[in-house]
């Protein structure tokens, strides 16, 4: 298992969804699903995905207008969580996205990403910054947002900076905080 699936796993292991409806956008075959990891029985689980996998509730593409008309699900827009976990990347509309997300969430989205990451899909089409968050989702009613940083040793990437004539120990510094360098993508939590 790559160093980033063990940190997304880590990360939703501390999730509990006791008692909540959730939706799982972009949840992919049954493996990939976040109620493998998440904590606790939801009263509600539902999942749909841009293409048909077996057990996927609805099919739906993320970067379309969504009017409520395309699903045939009465409760499209009750979800008190909803998961998108490792679905931006793929998506060549994001601020359409975001937007569908914020209807189908009520209380909390989550949501992560790649930044520093290989190509590796056919439709791999955007990486996301801290700050790309920090402006977006608030414009669709989000108003505590919870960013982590996922992160790496990867010699790698430390040969990368070298050749980029970058050093992995230089930080930024934005509001206080140091930055370092090492930061391979992100986990939201966007709460209403």
């Amino acid at each position: 298992m790559s160093k980033s699936r063990s940190q997304l796993i880590d990360y939703l292991r501390c999730i509990d969804i006791t008692g909540k409806t959730v939706l799982d956008v972009g949840a992919g075959s049954k493996e990939h699903w976040a109620s493998n990891w998440v904590r606790g029985k939801p009263k509600e689980y539902t999942t749909w995905d841009i293409e048909k996998f077996e057990g996927v509730d609805y099919i739906f593409d993320l970067n379309e207008h969504f009017d409520g008309q395309q699903l045939p699900w009465d409760n499209w827009f009750s979800n008190e969580i909803t998961f998108c976990l490792e679905v931006l990347e793929h998506c060549w509309n994001p601020i359409q996205a975001i937007e569908n997300l914020s209807q189908f969430t009520k209380e909390v989205l989550y949501i992560s990403t790649p930044f520093i990451n290989p190509i590796h899909d056919s439709v791999d089409y955007l990486r996301y910054t801290e700050e790309w968050y920090q402006m977006v989702l608030p414009k669709y009613g989000f108003t505590h947002i919870d960013i982590k940083r996922r992160t790496t040793d990867s010699p790698l990437l430390s040969t990368w900076y070298q050749e980029e004539g970058m050093r992995m120990s230089r930080n930024r510094i934005k509001n206080g905080e140091s930055y370092k360098l090492k930061d391979i993508g992100y986990f939201i939590e966007a709460k209403k």
